[in-house]
């Protein structure tokens, strides 16, 4: 059994903390835990769920770093982070939101026992959101990709 309950948080650079608090309380109902709003170094604690926290930093000086990188595996030590759903309506809502948001084209990648979609934050980085589920794991040839309906 591992000695940690799972992944705390994860430290960013934003170009705006005020967009990015925005985009992540709105669409997933994410809380803020604590932060510095004023001074020089702005920064929050984001709980997403289940503890885990996003905590984006918007620095004084323009970072080469606060603006996300679009191609995968290319984007430096973070490529990219998941948000797990264990509730498929849960996962839909997300996924609504998302898509009017703008920050997807709602499709989903099933690879069997998990199905995942892809948004793009405020600041360009790449995410997803993941919805584990009961099947046979299949590679990303085998994976099927379900488009979104608006309607």
């Amino acid at each position: 059994m591992p000695l940690s309950d799972g992944c705390n948080h994860v430290t960013m650079l934003t170009k705006d903390l005020d967009r990015f608090v925005e985009f992540y309380t709105r669409i997933f109902d994410a809380e803020l835990r604590f932060g510095e709003l004023e001074g020089d170094l702005r920064h929050v604690m984001i709980d997403v769920g289940g503890g885990f926290c996003l905590h984006p930093f918007e620095l004084p000086t323009q970072d080469a770093h606060a603006e996300g990188l679009p191609d995968i595996f290319q984007r430096g030590h973070i490529d990219h982070f998941a948000l797990d759903f264990v509730d498929a309506e849960d996962f839909e809502t997300a996924r609504r939101r998302l898509f009017e948001a703008g920050a997807t084209t709602g499709q989903v990648r099933d690879f069997g026992v998990i199905k995942v979609l892809s948004f793009t934050d405020p600041d360009h980085m790449e995410c997803e959101i993941a919805l584990w589920k009961e099947g046979k794991p299949l590679t990303m040839a085998q994976s099927t990709v379900e488009p979104y309906n608006a309607g």
